[in-house]
């Protein structure tokens, strides 16, 4: 997975639970304006940035070999191995709480 392609899963993550980007900042403790640039397609948040945002999105960062879990082309009979990383992300569930707002 690239940069772009994490951020951009984040970003549905967010979209798909509704929340906007002060509600992340609130419950990840960064600044909205933090949260703006690193969902940003040219943002670099540093990794303790991307952790907060990962937890505040009901999300956890697994790592995985390079290549595990995609098809191999030369053997007909290879089944990937399912796993929970790359573009489920996007398409997991939001948490109970995401579309619940709180009070101003």
């Amino acid at each position: 997975m690239t940069k772009q392609e994490l951020i951009i899963a984040l970003s549905a993550r967010r979209d798909a639970a509704g929340l906007t980007h002060a509600e992340i900042a609130q419950r990840s403790g960064l600044t909205e304006r933090s949260v703006r640039n690193a969902l940003s397609l040219k943002g670099n948040p540093q990794l303790s940035s991307l952790l907060a945002l990962v937890d505040a999105l009901g999300l956890e960062l697994q790592l995985a070999p390079k290549g595990f879990g995609e098809s191999v082309g030369t053997d007909p009979g290879y089944r990937p191995v399912a796993t929970r990383v790359g573009h489920a992300v996007a398409q997991a569930p939001a948490p109970p709480y995401a579309n619940k707002r709180r009070p101003p």
